[in-house]
């Protein structure tokens, strides 16, 4: 899957305006009738629910819209230029940057304080808007096109007399884009590298991620759908009434220096942005320090974004059906008096595996 991209895009230009005179015969020129140029194709993004990544911008990196056709005699306008429309995947965060953009009032773009502080510390003759398209059918204009030249019937210099030029049409806007998809679900799956998230996945949804008893085995996120109205559970009943279906995703192992690019935490934290909680997953089939674990993966939500450490988080102790009972209890113990609930979860038997689904349903 990719989840990142750069390209340029470019609107089209508008359309020459026409510099000609009705023929009279016996007249050398008769009255001006050249008509406007026709505008160029604005550029767009649109999001569409029909895509789950960035793979059409892999190899092609600019993009035009239409040019505006010139104006014609007889006062004919030129045709207009068609719009180009790009299609993301919904979730992707469009950033634009220009030195010369001003961005429309009509623009549907949501830039919030932390983007704003961001901006300004960039140089006055460049600006960077930042829109989430996070809905299906979200579209935003990011180049706008250039007009096109009025023809020689509307133009007249100081004397009232009409020129035999005409305007040429303006070029459109062409800006730099950086596209970055950030999935959005409502639970994340976070922890080191084999710690049972993918196997835990396929076994609450009927997604197929590749599992394997070795790290690293997810080189990407993964997502799978909860039906909820499968679940015979009669307390999650009033949760139905609101949302049907609960989408998960699978982070890939996170390790210490993840948000400064060790492993490949830095290239898929962003997906766990827009989660609603967090279900951290701790492998106690190893013997090593938990806390200190769990507090590693801690520590690189919290250097890559303040917004992820202040999450709502679920601890979840995995692989217990081949640990030790009383190892078990001692890390339990160790979370617990750390004031931290944990739930004890083996996907090979199912134990534990629905009482931590109650939770995370009851906290979504």
């Amino acid at each position: 899957m990719i989840d990142f991209a750069r390209i340029t895009v470019s609107a089209g230009d508008g359309g020459n305006g026409a510099g000609s005179f009705h023929k009279i015969k016996g007249k050398r020129y008769g009255k001006a009738d050249g008509g406007d140029g026709g505008d160029g194709g604005n550029v767009f993004f649109e999001a569409s629910s029909d895509l789950n990544g960035l793979d059409s911008f892999r190899y092609v990196k600019n993009y035009q819209a239409q040019r505006g056709q010139n104006g014609l005699s007889r006062r004919r306008r030129g045709a207009v230029g068609e719009d180009l429309v790009l299609r993301v995947p919904v979730g992707t965060e469009v950033k634009v940057h220009s030195a010369q953009w001003n961005p429309s009032t009509t623009l549907r773009a949501r830039v919030d304080s932390q983007k704003k502080e961001e901006q300004s510390s960039l140089s006055t003759n460049h600006y960077s808007l930042i829109t989430d398209l996070v809905t299906d059918g979200d579209k935003v204009l990011v180049a706008r096109a250039g007009q096109g030249g009025r023809g020689n019937l509307k133009l007249r210099d100081e004397f009232g007399r009409r020129p035999r030029e005409a305007e040429r049409g303006e070029a459109g806007e062409s800006v730099d884009v950086t596209l970055e998809l950030k999935l959005i679900a409502d639970v994340g799956l976070i922890g080191l590298p084999n710690a049972g998230k993918s196997t835990f996945l396929a076994k609450v949804t009927r997604a197929t991620p590749e599992i394997a008893n070795y790290p690293f085995t997810t080189l990407e996120p993964n997502l799978g759908v909860l039906d909820l109205s499968k679940l015979q559970d009669k307390k999650i009943n009033h949760k139905m009434q609101v949302k049907k279906r609960l989408i998960l995703a699978d982070i890939p192992g996170l390790i210490e220096g993840a948000s400064e690019g060790r492993g490949l935490g830095d290239l898929f934290l962003r997906h766990i942005e827009r989660t609603g909680i967090l279900v951290h997953m701790i492998d106690v089939s190893t013997v090593s320090d938990k806390w200190e674990d769990y507090q590693t993966i801690r520590n690189e939500l919290s250097i890559y974004s303040r917004d992820l450490s202040k999450k709502l988080e679920i601890i979840a102790l995995t692989k217990t059906d081949i640990t030790d009972k009383k190892y078990v209890s001692d890390v339990e113990s160790v979370f617990k008096n750390k004031r931290k609930k944990v739930f004890r979860v083996s996907n090979q038997t199912g134990e534990g595996v629905n009482d931590l689904m109650m939770q995370i349903i009851s906290k979504t």
